[in-house]
């Protein structure tokens, strides 16, 4: 019996190979076919701080894929057909979005078209083993400009709130308002989207290592999105204080930006620090799966 389950496994392990190949060669298509898109995806990376994260997503999505090597090579594998027509689907929806010129539209049909492509040539069973991997993959799309009037209505709402609260007296007009000391205005960079953004790619993958839980990961999203928009508004008003308080000497320059990396930085390290109370013990025992008989 052991020897026909080494048999089977070294198949399984040489039916993977030709699977990874295959897949390498379609993803090697892929990006040949929609060149521009991909670097108009890198070129947006390059040039925006905000969507300087997202060179990590792909290897941070292999590294989780390889962490799942040995379990990918026990689920059993076939061509799905459900697959192929997600590819089709998503190849007529990016035309579409060509079509519309809609940029991100693209950007993101060209990557679901890497876990598609990855469910056509892998099946649901072993696609299901890496589907966190692979969803972790839209990260790598560069969203969120949309939100970035929004952030800065709340941004400008509550330091303006929080001055009052503090006995400074307002003035304010749209993004702009203006304080005895001097005028100040929440300008786009000022939105946090770059703070949220990063902050819900920590936490999603965070939660993915720490807890076993579906409840638990959605919940630690969440406040991973919540706790960057009030901290970049807590932000906003330190910034405003310490231009005052020191008669616009400071916190009007480069340092600007640094104090924000930094309340980014200790926000991140304490949202860990909380989370990790609540974290699942890992599995004391893996039992290896039977190789079905080929």
């Amino acid at each position: 019996m052991l020897g026909f389950d080494t048999v089977a496994l070294a198949r399984r392990g040489q039916s993977l190979t030709a699977a990874g190949l295959a897949l390498t060669a379609a993803l090697c298509a892929i990006v040949v076919l929609y060149w521009d898109t991909f670097a108009s995806l890198v070129s947006l990376w390059y040039r925006s701080e905000t969507f300087a994260h997202c060179f990590l997503i792909a290897p941070i999505s292999l590294f989780l894929i390889w962490q799942r090597r040995e379990d990918l090579a026990r689920a059993p594998r076939r061509v799905s057909i459900v697959g192929l027509i997600a590819v089709g689907v998503l190849s007529f929806g990016w035309f579409v979005a060509s079509s519309a010129d809609v940029q991100v539209g693209q950007q993101l049909m060209v990557v679901l078209l890497v876990p598609a492509s990855v469910l056509t040539l892998f099946g649901p069973r072993a696609s299901k083993r890496i589907a966190f991997p692979l969803g972790y993959l839209l990260f790598a799309v560069p969203f969120g400009a949309g939100l970035v009037p929004v952030l800065m209505d709340f941004t400008a709402t509550f330091t303006v709130s929080a001055l009052r609260l503090t006995g400074i007296p307002v003035l304010r007009e749209g993004f702009y308002f203006s304080i005895p000391s001097g005028d100040f205005e929440v300008a786009a960079a000022c939105s946090g989207v770059r703070y949220l953004i990063a902050c819900l790619a920590l936490g999603v993958l965070y939660g993915y290592l720490a807890y076993r839980s579906w409840v638990k990961r959605a919940v630690f999203a969440v406040v991973c999105v919540a706790a960057p928009i009030i901290a970049n508004g807590v932000r906003a008003y330190l910034i405003v204080m310490i231009a005052h308080l020191s008669s616009m000497k400071l916190a009007t320059g480069i340092d600007h930006f640094i104090y924000g990396w930094l309340l980014f930085a200790g926000l991140v390290a304490l949202l860990f620090w909380l989370g990790n109370f609540f974290r699942d013990p890992a599995p004391q025992h893996l039992v290896a799966e039977p190789v079905p008989k080929e």
